[in-house]
């Protein structure tokens, strides 16, 4: 009982079947007919877990294959430009793996690219600037501007007449925080290994989805691109956290007994649960906490 339909913005809900059979509003959707189909492509409930989905909270990846839950295809957007990346590079070189399917310990992945004569592993990510700025630890300190300008007022950074300050940034390797990227990764090259090919690098190409705007550029991203190195994970720790993840997934589906409430770190701090997660309306959890 996964995905069973899309929500207009409106909040009005409608079933796949009636959507595909012409009963469905394309202007107040949003979004054509050809991209509803693609969004509602899914994988048969039974599969094995995959590393992406042992990386959300249990509880979400268990109710997204139990329950019935529609879809907002603009919560979808930026997953689906980020498909239609990858695509689009799955081609450019023969000599590279591309979008290889893996799998070690019952748990399946799918790589962007691997190049057996470098020995670098590559996934493609698209993303906005606030990720990036975790990824690379981005920072800054404050200098004089080289056009002279001074303070016209007093405020946070000097007193009127005082030499204006402007942000210098720079990557400060200390703050960086990949986040699951760093997981994700890891697995992906503990699977290639076993399969015999050997990785001497690891790399997140991100294209920054708001790159050039001012709020980026205010951030300290500059490029619209970004070749992002992925620090190695022991492989013990891989195991341990990916192993425990698998069978808290399987032993919940074979039970149908619910996870325990996801963690701060899976939910965003929250965030999540407010409004990005496709099955937090059928989440008992957050209906406890809103009687």
């Amino acid at each position: 009982m996964p995905a069973v339909g899309f929500k207009y913005p409106s909040g009005v809900e409608v079933s796949f079947e009636a959507c595909f059979n012409g009963l469905v509003d394309m202007e107040n959707m949003g979004c054509t007919i050809a991209t509803l189909k693609y969004m509602a492509e899914q994988r048969p409930d039974d599969r094995k877990p995959s590393t992406t989905e042992l990386l959300i909270g249990t509880c979400e990846a268990y109710l997204k294959r139990k329950t019935n839950y529609f879809i907002d295809p603009q919560a979808r957007a930026f997953a689906l430009s980020g498909t239609i990346h990858h695509g689009k590079l799955e081609d450019m070189d023969e000599e590279v793996m591309s979008e290889e399917a893996l799998e070690a310990h019952g748990i399946t992945g799918i790589l962007d690219m691997y190049d057996p004569k470098s020995k670098i592993l590559v996934d493609y990510k698209n993303c906005g600037s606030y990720k990036i700025v975790r990824a690379l630890g981005m920072d800054f300190y404050l200098e004089k501007d080289p056009s002279g300008a001074v303070y016209q007022r007093s405020g946070r950074w000097g007193k009127k007449g005082t030499p204006k300050k402007v942000k210098q940034f720079y990557e400060n390797e200390e703050k960086a925080d990949l986040g699951d990227w760093k997981w994700q990764l890891n697995w992906y090259r503990y699977m290639l290994e076993r399969e015999g090919y050997e990785v001497n690098k690891i790399y997140v190409q991100a294209t920054v989805r708001d790159g050039g705007i001012q709020m980026a550029r205010e951030r300290g991203i500059d490029k619209n691109i970004y070749l992002i190195k992925v620090p190695m994970i022991d492989n013990e720790r891989l195991r341990e956290k990916f192993i425990e993840k698998r069978d808290l997934l399987l032993k919940a589906l074979e039970t149908g007994e619910l996870p325990e409430k996801c963690n701060e770190e899976e939910t965003w701090a929250g965030v999540k649960c407010e409004k990005y997660c496709d099955v937090r309306h059928s989440c008992p959890y957050l209906r406890e906490e809103s009687e």
